[in-house]
């Protein structure tokens, strides 16, 4: 790939400026792409409906397959634009979300396959990914900033080293707090599955959908 002139930008957490994060959140809208913190590990984002951006990622992170991205929206009317939503998930969506739950359902036609072929989705609990996928307008894509098969990364030290050169931006959140990726259920069919572990136990999403 060839070397981009990378913007850093320092960026605090805990009150992120809306003037910093409107003008990031319009780069990605465009296309660019950006390193930014979630509230699990620092992710790879853009806009999920521009395939050539999408295939960007995948080439940065050295991804031997496709189709196994997901993607950061800001509400749930956002959702329902590009994956079908029954009860059960209605259900998971207000209760865990915002929060470290990723979804899978099936996608709408307006959705491209190039990130998955189902429409994979969380409304993130950080500030700042909620912020730029509502200023965005538009499902960004919220990938693990790594190289495939290493482990996802807490530091922005660490994301400066591994990816200046390689990403549009980096907003640099710091040091993040060791949180495991997101729980990660599957959706599709009558019962729900377990595609992976996270800070979310499985059994309070069943006990969840049990009691409704």
């Amino acid at each position: 790939m060839d070397k981009v002139k990378t913007k850093i930008i320092k960026i605090d957490l805990r009150k992120p400026l809306n003037n910093i994060v409107r003008k990031v959140a319009r780069e990605m809208k465009r296309g660019k792409i950006a390193v930014y913190p979630t509230e699990t590990c620092y992710g790879l984002g853009t806009n999920a409906l521009n395939e050539k951006s999408v295939e960007k990622i995948y080439k940065i992170k050295k991804e031997p397959t496709r189709s196994n991205i997901l993607v950061i929206v800001h509400n749930l009317e956002s959702v329902k634009k590009f994956g079908i939503i029954d009860k059960k998930a209605k259900t998971l969506i207000k209760t865990f979300m915002p929060g470290p739950l990723t979804m899978v359902v099936k996608k709408k036609k307006q959705f491209p396959n190039i990130t998955n072929k189902d429409f994979v989705f969380r409304i993130s609990g950080s500030k700042l990914a909620l912020k730029l996928a509502k200023e965005a307008n538009s499902p960004l894509t919220a990938t693990s900033a790594n190289i495939h098969g290493k482990p996802s990364i807490y530091s922005g030290k660490e994301i400066i080293r591994l990816f200046e050169g390689k990403v549009d931006i980096i907003l640099d959140g710091g040091k993040l707090k060791k949180i495991k990726p997101s729980t990660i259920v599957d959706m599709k069919n009558k019962k729900p599955k377990l595609i992976r572990k996270g800070p979310i136990p499985f059994k309070k999403i069943l006990d969840t959908l049990n009691a409704t």
